[in-house]
Parts: structure tokens; sequence; C-alpha cells
């Protein structure tokens, strides 16, 4: 009985930590992102998983590369909270690309 509680608990412990995962990319997105490139709805439609994959290889260096032109942008990517905030972005962008339906992160209350 013990050890079918804790497997529960493990189980229940991971699937809240999968979910605060992508909670925290969406709260870059829209700290970091939505001033220009809108809701993470359309942000994250921008490209499909595959698109945001490879814009987050090798430290977003292509992501930045996207940037370089645009100033305001550029402070934003070479902020400590752009990067630590990296990895969970990047998750939320490929979970959510166009060709992954319905942004799952998103409600009513929370993406816009």
């Amino acid at each position: 009985m013990k050890k079918m509680f804790l497997a529960i608990l493990v189980c229940l412990a991971g699937i809240t930590g999968a979910h605060a995962y992508s909670a925290k990319g969406m709260v870059a997105y829209k700290k970091l992102c939505k001033q220009c490139h809108g809701s993470g709805f359309k942000g994250a439609a921008m490209l499909t998983s595959d698109g945001w994959e490879e814009m987050f290889a090798s430290e977003a260096e292509k992501l930045k590369s996207a940037h370089e032109d645009y100033d305001e942008a550029m402070e934003v990517l070479r902020s400590p909270y752009f990067e630590r905030r990296l990895d969970a972005l990047g998750k939320f962008l490929r979970d959510n690309g166009s060709d992954m339906g319905v942004v799952r992160s998103c409600d009513g209350l929370n993406c816009g």
C-alpha cells in the first residue's frame, strides 16, 4: 500500500512539474515577445515545432540572428531574464507550434 501511495505521489509531482514548466514558458513569452509578436497563440503559430527547434538550437543563435536588425529585440535577447528562461520559452513555442493545433498552455484568462 505504501508503494502504491508513493507511486501516485511521484506521478502527481511529475504532472505538476510539467505544467509549471509550460507555464514558465508562457509567462516568459508574455514578458519578452508579446509586445511585437502578439498573444502566445499568434506567436507560437509563426513556426512549426521543428522550426522552433531550429530557432532555439545552439543557445538560440538563429533566433538572435533573425532579430539582429531590431535594437529593442536584441536588448531583450541579451537580457539575463531571457537567458534564464531560454529553455522554458523554447519548450512553450515548440509544444505550441503551428503544426501542434491548439495552444495547450493558453486559456481565455492566461494567454492573451
